[in-house]
């Protein structure tokens, strides 16, 4: 961990040090200290490169926490964010969801004191996380993409598909994967989606990249079943995309020319997106659903109309977004939220997908109790095709 570089913002200063020596002790290489987030703002915006994590106290005088998780949003900072403090879990869990909505990366919030155990662990995940990821932190001469580079790599067809299995949580088993779209730069180098996705929906692009998306997915779905290799693609729809009414036609010509093998294909769309416009949305989501696909509601639980879009929609699947999952297994309120959403599903028909599990303990209470399927790095990072076609042949082993 000798790479690593953590700042620890904290206004009491035994607690700094305290903190600063477990750091230390865990083999970190560079560890700064900051008694507000005044203070804090000032070391991150005068560093070319960003730390790789923050160790952040909330209750603090000048700037808070709070504050300072806001302010790195809009600065679109890559490091990632431990929350301690004394306060009440909720509370804790409710500035974990702020962090997580505004895109922000947060391994974990605890309560203090932070013990040596529990660091190590955040500090193992954050590095496998990286690694996994192949992770390279944003650094001052960063630029963004041009439109034009976009519209180029379209053309080129550059855009290619990762692929993060789904498990049945009861049977071990292999229930689909989902499709995580991708922009390769050079041989070398890979732009995540938070990157071009808001150009395209801004620049008149998503339709087409949405396009391309669909027929990427189904032609692997062609190549994988020649292997032996059977299971649902799931693929992520734009809601800008509703408003064109030539959008769904080419969707459905798309869908439309699979047949039978419509069924292997399932649509996400994020809650907060359908609630926009639901006539544009039910336009083409019943029409999907018509043609056998599968729907599946993304990131269930950060919108604000949950139960209402469920009763409009005719979803097939529920996907219960991160931020309710992380910490679930010690986290009574979650807890809550987690085992009444899967009774409500249960009724209504509808499988219930866990995402973003990336904890040994989490994993196994969703398991106990009853949740259907499970993704994430716990058990998987999303892979190129002939990796997960390896992995599926090699048995599944959990990536972890």
């Amino acid at each position: 961990m000798e790479r690593l570089s953590v700042l620890i913002v904290e206004d009491s200063v035994s607690q700094r040090e305290f903190v600063a020596n477990m750091c230390l002790d865990a083999g970190v290489g560079e560890v700064a200290l900051a008694e507000n987030g005044r203070v804090a703002l000032t070391m991150i915006d005068a560093r070319e490169q960003d730390y790789d994590i923050l160790i952040c106290d909330l209750e603090m005088p000048d700037l808070d926490g709070i504050e300072l998780i806001h302010l790195l949003a809009s600065r679109q900072r890559n490091s990632a964010i431990i929350i301690v403090s004394g306060r009440e879990l909720s509370l804790i869990s409710a500035v974990e969801l702020m962090a997580n909505t505004q895109g922000l990366w947060v391994l974990d919030g605890v309560q203090k004191p932070l013990s040596v155990e529990r660091l190590h662990s955040l500090l193992r995940l954050y590095t496998q996380r990286r690694d996994k990821l192949d992770f390279k932190p944003r650094t001052a001469q960063s630029s963004p993409l041009a439109i034009e580079e976009l519209r180029m790599a379209l053309t080129q067809r550059r855009f290619v598909l990762h692929y993060q299995p789904k498990i049945d949580m009861q049977s071990g088993q292999l229930a689909g994967v989902e499709a995580l779209v991708r922009l390769t730069c050079n041989q070398y180098q890979i732009v995540f989606p938070n990157d071009f996705i808001p150009l395209c929906e801004a620049h008149g692009l998503i339709d087409d990249l949405s396009y391309e998306v669909i027929r990427l997915a189904i032609e692997q779905q062609k190549r994988w079943q020649q292997a032996g290799l059977d299971t649902a693609i799931s693929v992520n729809l734009s809601a800008v995309s509703f408003a064109n009414e030539a959008f769904s036609g080419r969707v459905m010509q798309q869908v439309g020319e699979l047949g039978d093998a419509a069924k292997q294909l399932i649509f996400e769309v994020t809650e907060t997106a359908i609630i926009q416009d639901i006539g544009k949305a039910l336009s083409i989501l019943t029409r999907l659903r018509l043609s056998g696909c599968g729907l599946s509601i993304d990131d269930y639980g950060t919108g604000y109309s949950s139960i209402k879009q469920l009763s409009q929609i005719p979803f097939t699947e529920l996907k219960i977004d991160r931020s309710l999952i992380e910490g679930v297994s010690r986290k009574a309120h979650l807890q809550v939220i987690f085992e009444s959403t899967l009774s409500m599903c249960n009724k209504l028909g509808l499988k219930v997908v866990a995402e973003g599990i990336e904890k040994k303990s989490d994993w196994k209470y969703l398991a106990a109790q009853g949740c259907h399927i499970g993704q994430g790095y716990y058990y998987s990072p999303p892979m190129p095709e002939e990796d997960l076609l390896r992995w599926w042949q090699a048995g599944m082993p959990a990536l972890s």
